[in-house]
């Protein structure tokens, strides 16, 4: 029996009904966020994480010990928050859990209520520490240096900040910078005050100090770092690439020809500092400064066992079944000596075919690379690595090799990520949380020093040992010759 004229009204009145009540929805006051916790509200979350842990972290399985030191960590903060905890210390709390993992994928989202922070932007400069505006500027050109907060050595702040880092990343400047712009989470970890102010001391040429007193913000924005383009001429033979998004390179075809353009210099500066994605479009570009291609994989790779993952869970980080390759014996037999029934069979990456491009026969590469080299560009530099004709400069990379496991916490609503996978080089050694060292190491929170970087990779003379390059960096900025913006850097 077909419907009649009544029929498709009503259900046309109903319908619409139904969307009124939906786009009410946002007419409603969002529910106030969360400020604290209570005991049993914390305990749940805490063991979510442990059971996401559990099931899913890869680093997890390397390390027998772990879960006891967890346990004893999350018996810690039940005894010592026996009533409720702030939302904002529970996040630093499950950061210190974390760390224990050594884990380069863990993520925590920032969902926390605001909280004080550093009205001012820390700048390390040799032995020396610069107070900067939201300008990137000296707060007081006169004394643009600062050697104490709240009456306190910044020295004793890192140390602080340390807390909140896994081992291998403690004292490193770079990890220790988000955490120390948290003032108030460090105040409350060394047990001061929580207040409307801070004291600054800062000091100038003449040693004396000045003190003065700054109102805390809820939140500092410094001034956006300077748009690159993506490939610059430094020489008339040396060209710098830049590139962020190593996924643009596989859709971008204006950016592959700027590439192809750098790439035809006696020597391509490659600034992959900040790089992250996981297309390998780049490295089928590099693989040209390669003498000659190995038949070898790449690398390896494994990931943590659960019901819901198939098998194809490493396809998108270019993985295949071992059975499809034949590695050399000595290798082989390292793989079969790191059993691990927790984790998953092996798979290996092969090398990526090869772009055609035109590289002078003499063509060197010089790789620029640090700890926010990520995912891809993890591989890239351990490739880089080996190739005679490349050159890698700035600071180890962290070894953030893995995909990625996302979870969220019931009650506090915090977003996290673990590595569930772990990448091995082409020996069957863990890459994953070590990283790539680079051949000559510089600071990666300042600007290169361009005119010390083009003397050592100048076409007229030879490559150096590292010693010996490492004054000619410290001489000032020059002025680069020209610069071509890219499709990619019009986008930015």
């Amino acid at each position: 029996m077909k419907p009649g004229f009544r029929e498709i009204v009503s259900c046309f009145i109903l319908l619409l009904l139904i969307s009124c009540l939906q786009l009410g929805r946002f007419l409603l006051p969002e529910p106030a966020k969360k400020e604290l916790l209570s005991q049993r509200q914390m305990k749940t979350d805490l063991t979510v994480l442990v059971k996401q842990l559990q099931q899913h972290s890869a680093f997890l399985v390397l390390d027998p010990d772990i879960e006891s030191r967890l346990e004893k960590r999350l018996q810690r903060l039940k005894q010592e928050y026996r009533d409720s905890i702030a939302i904002n210390r529970f996040t630093a709390e499950v950061n210190k859990l974390l760390g224990e993992l050594k884990d380069p994928g863990v993520r925590v989202s920032q969902t926390a209520l605001p909280s004080g922070v550093l009205p001012l932007r820390l700048k390390p400069m040799e032995d020396k520490w610069l107070a900067l505006n939201d300008k990137d500027e000296p707060l007081q050109n006169d004394t643009p240096f600062i050697s104490h907060i709240d009456g306190l050595p910044i020295s004793h702040w890192q140390k602080i900040a340390n807390h909140f880092l896994p081992p291998e990343q403690r004292n490193s400047v770079p990890m220790q910078m988000p955490w120390l712009q948290q003032l108030d989470l460090l105040r409350r970890e060394m047990g001061l005050r929580v207040k409307d102010e801070v004291l600054l001391t800062l000091y100038g040429a003449d040693l004396q100090p000045q003190n003065i007193e700054v109102k805390v913000p809820q939140q500092f924005l410094s001034a956006p770092l300077s748009i690159l383009a993506s490939w610059q001429q430094l020489a008339p033979e040396i060209a710098l690439f830049t590139l962020t998004d190593l996924n643009a390179i596989e859709t971008d075809p204006q950016l592959q020809q700027d590439l192809l353009r750098a790439m035809s210099h006696h020597i391509l500066v490659l600034d992959l500092r900040h790089a992250h994605g996981f297309s390998d479009s780049l490295l089928q570009f590099l693989g040209n400064y390669q003498d000659g291609l190995s038949s070898q994989p790449l690398g390896y790779g494994r990931y943590r066992r659960s019901p819901q993952l198939r098998r194809d869970f490493l396809r998108p980080l270019h993985f295949e079944p071992l059975t499809q390759f034949a590695p050399f014996p000595p290798v082989q037999a390292a793989l079969d000596n790191q059993p691990q029934p927790n984790l998953s069979h092996w798979y290996a990456r092969p090398i990526p075919k090869l772009v055609a491009a035109t590289v002078p026969d003499s063509g060197r590469l010089v790789l620029l690379i640090g700890p926010d080299c990520r995912q891809e560009c993890e591989w890239i530099a351990y490739a880089a690595k080996r190739w005679r004709r490349a050159l890698l400069v700035g600071e180890p990379t962290r070894g953030d090799l893995g995909r990625l496991h996302h979870f969220t916490l019931p009650v506090s609503g915090l977003k996290l990520s673990i590595s569930a996978s772990l990448g091995y080089d082409g020996y069957g050694q863990l890459l994953s949380g070590i990283g790539t060292e680079p051949d000559l190491q510089l600071p990666t929170d300042a600007p290169l020093q361009w005119q010390g970087l083009l003397s050592l990779i100048s076409p007229e003379q030879r490559l150096r040992k590292p010693t010996d390059a490492q004054s000619e960096l410290a001489l000032p900025n020059t002025q680069l010759s020209s610069a071509t913006p890219s499709s990619a850097a019009r986008q930015h």
